[in-house]
């Protein structure tokens, strides 16, 4: 542990940032579909060399010529997975229940948390039970090496081998090109190599528990509800008051931190390693991985009388943040990762002012307050982490990125303990910036292309005073909705990101595509399919984008690019949107004239091509798009719409939401606990 003088330690810090912040990124947790596994089990457990199921008789209507139609053979032959009725989906990803149940044949013990059953298990979870098995049957197959080739570049090779520095192997349905040149984790049975991870990989979504921060799982009722309960008051959550926030970093690109530098105006203690740290008001103390033992420890920060600890190795929009409640330091392989501690409605003065302007008309900051607050409390019942409930980004809810604000601490005392029901549960209140003039359903955005699953409060309509239904999915009638709004009609017609243009060139989409396709493919998998001659994405190949799928919102929800080797298809609006997203130097113009740059995606998904040619070849295309945002639930600038025009903050939610009600779950309001 290390004490240092405040300007001293301030120089540090500041050149700490600037040396850490561009080495350290998030590794994402991937799924694995059930042909990887199907492999990885045949090559082991069933041993592909010798077994006869090889050629046994397909219990499967399956192409013999598919690259895992001889393993998922051997796996339902040996009875290691089991068909859905008659059918099998190898490329769906496997389930936490799929994976308990093949573990349960392996004789492996393994705790499957209740309210994930039927959600794909993370890599890392599914590889930690086949390391087990392996240990078990004394089999060492996973070794250090490094991608030196690929099919795609080296024209000596075939179709699915590999090139790396411990010779060649086949690696088929592996996708290899972000690995490339880089040491891996890999598992290799002969010339077979089977799965591959990033070398000395540390995500947080496999550490372990402690035992005073366990969690407490509920299952999650996507049934129909039952309607004798219909009428029965909403309980309050079996939850505690906390929530747990990891704090990301500067870019908010990951969990993980190398330096943690905690100071505060007030007296603060640090209890970490059954001793108790006294520090005095402002002064400084650093933390880093050597701090912690390898088997990892935790560090409890707390001040007197409540006051905010300042964590001076973070930057924010404001500067360096300061966070009430507790701060909680964890060691996880070779990071550390922090974790705000405090009361849901502490944390929602962090949250509203960071989501939605304080400037906006207080019954919009209102409704924001409860979305955010609904959102919340499905996160503490339905954590992110094994450590935390959510984090402080744009992929939860941020979170002291801008200060705290009068307005926003208004909104949130005066609405305190309430929430969005639908059927008695608390709803998952989704929201984005700005509307385009259409709001999608839940099913449009996230769980395409599986239908049926989503929330049923967010439906497909037109942004209008009342909504009204949309009918978009003909190329034809978006074209003319984006080119052609009728005047005074839609409620956020006179926000600048309603329409908006940009130029794409075919140079940044086949970059983007280099960059982000196969990393997107295997994190996402059944929304992308690959078809080429070897296997690989050849990015320089592409020559055309076209729409091949388009929601009723108008929401584009699948994509074709094509080239004279290769097709692919896209799907899911964020992937889409970061697969067409504008260089820097491509200007996205809005329709009072103002221009952005600098985008990591599309503002939206809502926009159709205009192809432009030199002669006969499409050199770059013209976009035409309305709205920021994925376009479901609240939209924040219509809600201030709205709020202008007089509607208060519950009227404001049921016109977003359909079929809501508006609850109060605080125990202090009578409701049962």
């Amino acid at each position: 542990m290390k004490r240092m003088q405040p300007v001293i330690l301030l120089l540090a810090a500041m050149t700490l940032f600037l040396f850490y912040k561009h080495f350290f990124r998030q590794n994402s947790t991937q799924g694995i579909t059930r042909a990887q596994t199907a492999r990885m089990l045949a090559w082991t457990v069933c041993d592909m060399n010798e077994n006869s199921s090889k050629s046994a008789e397909p219990l499967i209507d399956v192409d013999s010529n598919l690259w895992y139609a001889d393993e998922i053979t051997a796996v339902l032959t040996d009875g290691l997975m089991k068909k859905d009725g008659d059918l099998f989906h190898p490329t769906n990803l496997l389930t936490w229940q799929e994976a308990s149940d093949i573990a349960a044949r392996l004789e492996i013990s393994m705790s499957v948390p209740i309210i994930r059953k039927t959600r794909p298990i993370p890599l890392e979870k599914w590889l930690q039970y086949f390391d087990l098995w392996l240990s078990q049957h004394e089999m060492a197959i996973t070794k250090t090496l490094t991608i030196e080739a690929l099919p795609s570049g080296d024209s000596s090779l075939e179709r699915w081998q590999v090139k790396t520095d411990s010779g060649i192997y086949s690696s088929q349905g592996l996708v290899l090109e972000p690995y490339l040149g880089q040491p891996v984790t890999a598992y290799i049975v002969g010339d077979q190599m089977l799965m591959i991870c990033p070398k000395k990989d540390t995500h947080p979504e496999i550490m372990n528990v402690t035992e005073t921060d366990s969690l407490t799982f509920h299952e999650t009722n996507t049934a129909q509800p039952d309607p004798k309960k219909q009428n029965e008051p909403l309980r309050y959550p079996d939850i505690t008051s906390d929530i747990r926030v990891c704090l990301m970093n500067d870019d908010f690109t990951s969990e993980a931190h190398t330096t943690i530098i905690l100071t505060s105006e007030a007296p603060w203690q640090m209890t970490f390693k059954d001793q108790t740290i006294q520090h005095a008001a402002g002064e400084m103390a650093e933390l880093t991985i050597q701090d912690f033992s390898e088997e990892g420890d935790t560090a409890e920060i707390t001040t007197e009388n409540g006051q905010p600890v300042c964590v001076a190795s973070l930057n924010r929009s404001f500067g360096q943040p300061a966070y009430t409640g507790r701060l909680r330091v964890i060691r996880a392989g070779d990071s550390l990762y922090l974790v705000n501690i405090l009361p849901v409605e502490e944390y929602l003065k962090g949250v509203v002012p960071s989501e939605m302007p304080a400037s906006y008309a207080s019954e919009a900051l209102k409704s924001q307050t409860v979305c955010a607050r609904s959102y919340a409390f499905t996160a503490i019942q339905n954590p992110k982490y094994s450590f935390a409930d959510l984090n402080d980004s744009t992929a939860c809810q941020v979170y002291m990125n801008q200060n705290t604000d009068p307005r926003t601490d208004n909104a949130v005392e005066s609405t305190a303990g309430e929430v969005l029901s639908f059927h008695q549960q608390i709803a998952s209140a989704k929201y984005f910036s700005s509307s385009c003039g259409s709001l999608s359903s839940d099913d449009d955005i996230w769980t395409y292309p599986d239908t049926g699953q989503g929330d049923s409060y967010m439906t497909a309509r037109l942004e209008t005073e009342p909504p009204t239904l949309c009918a978009l999915s003909s190329e034809a009638a978006f074209v003319d909705f984006i080119l052609h709004p009728e005047a005074d009609t839609y409620l956020e017609a006179s926000d600048p990101w309603f329409r908006w243009q940009v130029t794409l060139s075919m140079a940044t989409i086949r970059s983007n595509i280099s960059e982000l396709f196969a990393r997107r493919m295997a994190a996402d998998p059944k929304r992308f399919t690959l078809l080429s001659s070897d296997g690989t994405v050849k990015a320089d190949d592409i020559l055309q984008v076209e729409v091949t799928e388009r929601a009723a919102s108008g929401v584009l929800q699948q994509i074709k690019l094509t080239g004279r080797d290769q097709e692919l298809t896209v799907s899911g609006e964020y992937n889409i949107r970061c697969l067409l997203a504008p260089s820097a130097e491509e200007t996205i113009t809005l329709q009072d004239g103002s221009i952005r740059k600098g985008m990591s995606l599309l503002p939206s998904g809502y926009f159709f091509l205009e192809a432009i040619r030199d002669n006969e070849e499409i050199t770059s295309y013209k976009i035409y798009g309305g709205g920021f945002g994925h376009g479901a639930g609240l939209s924040q600038n219509g809600a201030n719409e709205l709020a202008e025009k007089g509607y208060d903050y519950k009227e404001i939610l049921k016109y977003f939401f359909e079929g809501i009600d508006i609850e109060n779950v605080s125990p202090l309001n009578g409701h049962e606990s």
